[in-house]
């Protein structure tokens, strides 16, 4: 009865040899949580076409934000606001945040754009939603620059 056990015990054991360990497999990064990981995260061609889609999602859900986007004429990222951001300027609001602008109206190259038609994306750190931001300024100027203004931070005293 001992040596039944033995053979037993000797099977299991040359059965398990050789038997490779089951593949671990790679755990993938987190997935972004905020809006504004969730657009760095993505390829630069991509974040404008996703900030054009949640200008548009904006605009169904707040009514007030008119007029309505019905075409992108032009979007650029003006990426991420620096702290040295001129105060006077309509990105003040935003350091730290990621902007994008998104010129909407005819897509007919000798019509000129239309602040009204201008709109800022803006992806807040924290924030669950985008913020947008209407371009025109009075007298049918456009407050938003392409180069977002900074001032000189003064060097500090020795």
């Amino acid at each position: 009865m001992k040596l039944h056990h033995v053979l037993i015990c000797a099977a299991l054991a040359l059965a398990g040899c050789g038997q490779a360990e089951a593949p671990k497999q790679e755990e993938a990064p987190p997935a972004p949580q905020t809006l504004l990981e969730q657009i760095q995260a993505q390829a630069p061609e991509q974040q404008l076409v996703t900030a054009y889609q949640h200008l548009i999602q904006y605009q169904q859900t707040h009514a007030d934000t008119t007029p309505r986007c019905t075409a992108p004429r032009a979007t650029e990222s003006r990426g991420v606001i620096p702290d040295n951001v001129a105060p006077d300027s309509v990105y003040a609001a935003y350091r730290g945040a990621a902007v994008y602008s998104v010129q909407c109206g005819q897509l007919i190259s000798r019509a000129a754009f239309d602040p009204t038609e201008h709109w800022l994306v803006v992806y807040a750190p924290g924030a669950s939603e985008v913020s947008v931001v209407n371009c025109a300024g009075p007298n049918g100027a456009d407050r938003c620059p392409s180069q977002v203004p900074t001032v000189e931070t003064p060097a500090a005293a020795p």
